[in-house]
């Protein structure tokens, strides 16, 4: 009875409730865990855009912060304008920018190849490991300002297959311009080198000069200097072009030297691919003769092709490239990794029983880890966590059961399932256990600490004559404190070069000596003190 039921599940359906649980998986829990890494300093950013009223100049501790552009920090600010001061409002733009990249890569797909094929490569994308159990559930920049280039890249392809040279360009630019209020110049780089590479590889390359490239082209300039004449009016800008240039040139071989570029040339691209698990498994279905002929039958799928490989090479010999630099390219690579697997998708050889042969491992060992779990003693888990483990278990072993008994399109997002189930259980049992860890709860401590002191109309000050160049320059590492006292009083936290007006300062004890504690502790093995100013 159940095996009948399920081969007449169809392929919409299970798409529909495929996208509706992962959707609950993104955000379920998505608030628990403490701010990290870079969150506290977007936090911050953020809030005090909110406070000062100006969404121009970004501060930090009240102080002008020469980081990125200000579009992303707007966007967190809104965010904490709708949902309130708080982590999930910090965390929804980038895990919402995860969505509306998921429904641009369907929207393609669909329309340059199959239904069936944008609805794989677009799944395949969202549960991209690097992706789904990790930058999609932080504060973060990347994955927004992906959004934005590969906006960029599929204007030019899109427009151009229609033969609208105007869209083209006032899309292609626009997008870009929006990248560069992002993370700046190196945006622009985008544009050129796909432009020039797809223009050329299609014969077309004096469109580069054509009215419309020239008119969208100006106006982007036009509107690069609007913001940067806005800027002056505030603040030094010879001092913020200087910082800005200097982020991208620190991640280029003149930063790095070609020792650290030969080590990157070989381990770079090895770790794009195996952080696009499970897609890179689809190279086993790459290397298939005749594969490459296919998809020179695609324009579409050539123009990734050719895209990735003139914008991932300025990654390449780029040293101080990170992974999460290239999210913009995981679209990209996992639908042309996609298409191979849709070609043979109904095959039945060697290649189809390897890939789900490794899936079908991996579901039996996590189920079986998960339903086992709860006779084991880990003294980090609730009772009631360690409890529910074994439903999480028999719900891959449900999608085990489903990969068995189904074929084709079916059996394939048995595989997307058994990652959300594996998402799902990640938000229900490791998010509460590191929202509870004490060491990741220490700078929550401080901030409550400190405002059980303070009352709402004294000022709390950070003391030092640090200038603040890049966030290790940051006093004490006091930010991540300090994003926890501006979220709960919903005010700002100001850096001062002496004690002078009335208040509280946030000290280091070993340098200023003398003064009378309110309140001790600890950052980065440096003794801090809260102290009162009369």
């Amino acid at each position: 009875m159940l095996l009948k039921r399920i081969q007449k599940i169809s392929f919409e359906k299970l798409t529909l409730f495929t996208i509706l649980i992962y959707i609950v998986s993104l955000f379920y829990n998505l608030h628990l865990e403490p701010l990290r890494l870079e969150e506290p300093r977007r936090a911050l950013v953020a809030l005090e855009m909110l406070f000062n009223n100006n969404f121009i100049i970004t501060t930090l501790l009240n102080d002008t912060w020469y980081d990125h552009p200000p579009l992303y920090n707007i966007i967190l600010a809104l965010s904490l304008k709708i949902f309130g001061l708080n982590t999930f409002a910090l965390r929804f733009p980038c895990a919402f920018s995860l969505l509306l990249t998921g429904v641009l890569i369907y929207v393609m797909g669909k329309k340059y190849i199959s239904k069936k094929f944008g609805i794989l490569s677009t799944l395949f994308y969202l549960i991209a490991a690097d992706i789904y159990f990790y930058f999609s559930t932080i504060a973060e920049i990347d994955i927004f300002y992906s959004l934005l280039v590969l906006l960029s890249f599929f204007s030019i392809f899109h427009f151009h297959q229609k033969k609208q040279y105007y869209h083209l360009f006032g899309f292609a630019y626009l997008f870009i311009s929006l990248a560069f209020l992002t993370k700046g110049f190196a945006s622009y780089a985008f544009i050129v080198l796909t432009l020039s590479a797809y223009l050329g590889y299609q014969r077309e390359f004096k469109k580069l000069f054509s009215f419309p490239h020239i008119l969208f082209g100006f106006c982007a300039l036009v509107f690069l200097g609007l913001y940067l004449y806005t800027y002056s009016l505030y603040e030094d800008l010879p001092a913020y072009i200087s910082k800005m240039w200097g982020l991208t040139s620190s991640r280029t071989v003149l930063g790095r030297g070609i020792g650290k570029l030969a080590l990157h040339i070989l381990t770079f691209p090895l770790n794009f691919i195996a952080v696009l698990f499970p897609s890179t498994l689809f190279l086993l279905f790459s290397f298939k003769k005749g594969q490459i002929k296919r998809i020179k039958e695609k324009p579409y799928l050539v123009f990734l092709a050719l895209t990735l490989f003139i914008n991932f090479s300025v990654y390449l010999i780029s040293p101080g490239a990170k992974i999460r630099y290239t999210y913009m390219f995981f679209p990209i690579a996992i639908s042309l990794l996609t298409y191979s697997f849709y070609l043979q998708i109904e095959d039945k050889e060697w290649r189809k029983k390897v890939f789900y042969s490794i899936v079908k491992t991996l579901m039996l060992l996590i189920a079986t880890a998960l339903i086992i779990a709860p006779f084991i003693s880990i003294s980090a888990n609730p009772v009631y966590l360690n409890l529910s483990l074994p439903l999480f278990g028999i719900a891959i072993l449900s999608t085990l059961y489903l990969n068995i008994k189904s074929t084709t399109y079916i059996k394939s997002l048995s595989v997307i399932l058994f990652f959300i189930v594996c998402r799902l259980t990640f938000d229900h049992i490791a998010m509460p256990i590191k929202a509870n860890l004490p060491k990741n709860n220490l700078h929550k401590n401080f901030a409550e600490n400190i405002n059980k002191l303070v009352s709402e109309d004294d000022k709390i000050y950070v003391l030092t004559n640090d200038e603040m160049n890049t966030f290790i320059d940051i006093p004490f590492l006091f930010y991540e404190t300090a994003a926890y006292l501006e979220m709960s009083r919903k005010q700002l936290v100001y850096k001062a070069h002496s004690i002078t007006k009335k208040g509280y300062y946030i000290i280091n004890l070993e340098k200023n000596k003398g003064y009378t504690p309110v309140y001790l502790f600890e950052i980065n093995n440096t003794k801090l003190a809260l102290i009162k100013q009369q």
